[in-house]
């Protein structure tokens, strides 16, 4: 009995040190930039708050709590966003210690160990750096699959977990696949072992959250294109995305072109996936191999986020839609295997390798060196910035990882500067005129462009954006970029285009037949 206590005890002080671990380190990038947002989806994320509306997306769990938040206080929903990433992380780091406690029974040191090296992670800290809906839904994840192990003795578990998976499906569609593949490879082992009871409760407790699932896939491909289509916003149509089969969540890469995908040839395709998977987890490639060991839940998670990962290397031509997205979330499997390996290198004689003491003391040297690294090449990305850009720019990585998490869709520096010549513009738009819009600038001008003012909007081509402006009749056209070159998005301003207002580094430009 007082072991029980003791225990359960230390697992909330574990919580709380994580949860609070977490969040400072999460909030020193947020207190650099400050007051300034960071972040490329963040400035979507505010401007949608700001308009009040929850069902925006049909994983709706963050507007429905941010959206009341938001009217509430009555405050500026760039800070709210500030203070929501660090409670997200929070809510990961710690999720990860329960995880690594109740899946995994791991003692305390080691699940605090676990909780410590995920929160440095360039992974996990690039999905905080925007992707709020999906750290939600994994977040959640974590304190809902420990609950798989006790379905078949507990009535509660088996309740709350039913609850847990409804929220993970509100939290975020990648999470929920996630849960989903887990519970069905965990079905499918159970009934070939010949335990057919306990496969049916294990399936019985996920199908509300499957049908949740499934009516939110229903209302992604029949309401939501038409529910929230912009009045002021007329797409280019520069991109293109190719859906094999008519399937949503699947995509030609030889054909894509997105804002953020665009592949000249399958090794072009092939050298990006290796490259971010480099910068990624190279460092923790011996760690994970010496530990690596066998879970039911850790083995499907892994493997469903594999396939996500790299099945564009075998079916380009028919594969899951945002690779990198995949293999973003490999970060939780592989650093579970990470510490693991570090565990048994450091607390064996052996250092967790074959050969003589000599070659141990030098593989845990070796570890120290490697976990400084890790630090601090986390450390780095949160804090570093070297003019526009920071030290992880790399051509082939820069569309899924920035170079920096000092920034959102434009350098922190041109932020007053944008808003400004966007005020310009709306005392100088009317009926007749429209502003050919980058997507850097997109969020942006729906939270300072006027309503009745147009935009047209484009991710890859200003020539077609301006075609489209063309062929509306519009007779004046402006465009809004940088008046000197930054590097960024490689974007050319098509002739006949003359700047007409300068806030900064920033231009209005008007075109003139």
């Amino acid at each position: 009995m007082i072991n029980h206590v003791i225990t359960k005890t230390l697992t909330k002080i574990g919580l709380i040190v994580c949860f609070l671990l977490g969040f400072l380190i999460r909030l020193i990038p947020e207190v650099l930039s400050f007051p300034h947002p960071i972040g490329f989806d963040t400035i979507d994320y505010a401007a949608r708050i700001q308009k009040g509306v929850i069902l925006y997306h049909w994983s709706f769990l963050l507007y429905a709590i941010l959206v009341p938040i938001y009217k509430i206080a009555n405050c500026d929903p760039f800070l709210l966003l500030k203070l929501t990433a660090p409670v997200l992380y929070g809510l990961n780091v710690s999720g990860f210690y329960y995880f690594a406690r109740k899946a995994l029974s791991w003692d305390t040191r080691k699940s605090l160990m676990a909780g410590a090296f995920f929160a440095f992670q360039l992974s996990s800290l690039r999905i905080s750096w925007d992707l709020y809906r999906n750290a939600l839904g994994l977040g959640v994840l974590l304190f809902t699959l420990p609950l798989l192990r006790e379905l078949e003795t507990s009535k509660k578990e088996f309740m709350l977990f039913i609850s847990l998976s409804i929220l993970v499906v509100l939290g975020h569609e990648y999470a929920a696949v996630i849960m989903f593949a887990v519970v069905l490879g965990i079905t499918m082992e159970k009934f070939l072992k010949g335990t057919k009871d306990k496969a049916l409760r294990v399936l019985a407790s996920i199908l509300p959250a499957l049908a949740v699932f499934l009516i939110g896939v229903y209302f992604y491909l029949n309401i939501f294109p038409l529910a929230f289509i912009e009045a002021n916003f007329i797409d280019a149509h520069d991109t293109f995305e190719p859906k094999p089969g008519g399937l949503f969540f699947l995509t030609d890469y030889l054909k894509l072109v997105s804002t953020d995908q665009h592949y000249l040839s399958y090794w072009d395709l092939a050298l990006h996936i290796f490259s971010l998977f480099i910068l990624l987890y190279l460092l923790c490639i011996p760690f994970i191999s010496i530990g690596f060991f066998r879970d039911s839940v850790l083995d499907y998670w892994t493997i469903i986020l594999l396939i996500g990962s790299l099945d564009a290397l075998l079916t380009p031509f028919c594969a899951l839609y945002a690779w990198y997205r995949y293999m973003l979330m490999l970060v939780y499997p592989f650093t579970f295997y990470l510490v693991n390996g570090i565990w048994k290198v450091l607390n064996s004689q052996s250092g967790g390798v074959k050969g003589n003491l000599k070659l141990a003391n030098i593989w845990r040297k070796a570890t120290y060196g490697i976990l400084l690294s890790m630090i601090l090449l986390g450390s780095l990305f949160m804090a570093a910035r070297i003019g526009d850009g920071g030290i992880f720019y790399m051509p082939t990585t820069t569309s899924y990882f920035p170079s920096t998490m000092l920034h959102n869709t434009i350098p922190l520096r041109d932020v007053e500067e944008s808003v400004k010549a966007i005020e310009w513009l709306n005392t100088r738009m009317n009926n007749g005129s429209v502003v050919l819009v980058h997507c850097a600038f997109t969020s942006w001008m729906r939270l300072h462009l006027n309503s009745e003012n147009l935009m047209i909007v484009y991710g890859k081509d200003a020539e077609d954006a301006l075609k489209a402006a063309l062929e509306n009749n519009f007779h004046t056209i402006y465009l809004i970029w940088w008046n000197e070159s930054i590097g960024w998005y490689g974007i050319t301003i098509p002739k006949n285009f003359t700047s007409i207002f300068k806030s900064g580094r920033i231009s209005i430009f008007k075109y003139s037949q």
